[in-house]
Order: C-alpha cells, then sequence, then structure tokens
C-alpha cells in the first residue's frame, strides 16, 4: 500500500470516526495497522473578552462555554468561499517564525497562491488559493490545532 492510499484510507477513517460519533477506530491490514482517536475540540475563548481572572475558574467553566458555544448557531461567516484545512495538524501563517506570512486580511488573492501551511507529522503542507478574491478573515493563530476539514480562511 503506497502513501497516496494510506491517506485516503486515513481520512475516510477520519470522516467514518466523526460521522459515527465514535471516540476510536482501528484498521489491520497486512503490514500496516492505523489507529485514529478522536479527541474533544478545545473550546474557543475569545482572547479580548477573557479577563486573567478566568483563568482560575473551575473545571466546570470550559465545559460550559463548550455547551454554550455547541449550542449557538454556527458562527456567522462572512458569505464566501471557505478554506479548510486538509488534514489535522498545526497551522502556520508564514513558511518560518522571522518571515512575513503569505497572506493577511484585506490582501487580494489569485488561485493557486499559497495561503498558509499546516503541518503534520513533521511535513509541511501548503494550503493553496482554491480561487480568485480578497482574504476577509484568517480565523486560526501560528501555532493553534486544526481539525480535518476546519474552516481557517475566507476568500471573498
Amino acid at each position: 500500500m503506497n502513501i497516496k492510499e494510506l491517506k485516503d484510507v486515513a481520512l475516510e477513517l477520519m470522516d467514518a470516526l466523526k460521522a459515527k460519533g465514535l471516540g476510536e477506530v482501528e484498521l489491520e491490514m497486512d503490514d500496516v495497522k492505523i489507529k485514529i482517536k478522536s479527541a474533544p475540540p478545545a473550546p474557543v475563548v475569545p482572547v479580548a473578552a477573557a479577563p486573567v481572572a478566568a483563568a482560575a475558574a473551575p473545571a466546570a467553566a470550559p465545559a460550559a462555554a463548550q455547551d454554550e458555544a455547541a449550542a449557538a448557531p454556527a458562527e456567522e461567516l462572512p458569505a464566501g468561499t471557505e478554506v479548510k484545512s486538509p488534514l489535522v495538524g498545526t497551522f502556520y501563517s508564514s513558511p518560518s517564525p522571522d518571515a512575513p506570512p503569505f497572506v493577511l486580511v484585506g490582501q487580494k488573492v489569485k488561485e493557486g497562491d499559497t495561503l498558509f501551511i499546516i503541518e503534520a507529522m513533521k511535513t509541511m503542507n501548503e494550503v493553496k488559493s482554491p480561487c480568485d478574491g480578497t482574504v476577509s478573515r484568517i480565523l486560526a493563530q501560528p501555532g493553534d490545532m486544526v481539525e480535518y476539514n476546519q474552516t481557517v480562511a475566507i476568500i471573498l
């Protein structure tokens, strides 16, 4: 089994894991073993709205925030093309820590321009723009963990 086939199988297993609400999926074929575990998504806390004292809040507070986020309708994202993460990994907006970001909010991009990088298993995966337009929002910060199919940017 080549690496592309392994990647396709892993992506299908991740989709099945999410669709069925399972905590873990394991597949063993010949000399290949794939095991995928689901982790609960981390609650999204706005930085400006959270005072420093909130960090000392009891453990029940993040669970309550997560329940509120789940009960609220999907975050109102501006109309446009959503650029989603093709895999689970770490988001980087630039090729290196001291380099400028690939794109900034308000910047015009052309189809095929590199928007950001997702690092997975020590491999840097460039994510390209699916269309021409203007970057309206970037929904991740450098170093953030992103999930498969998570919206990371919006292009108008």
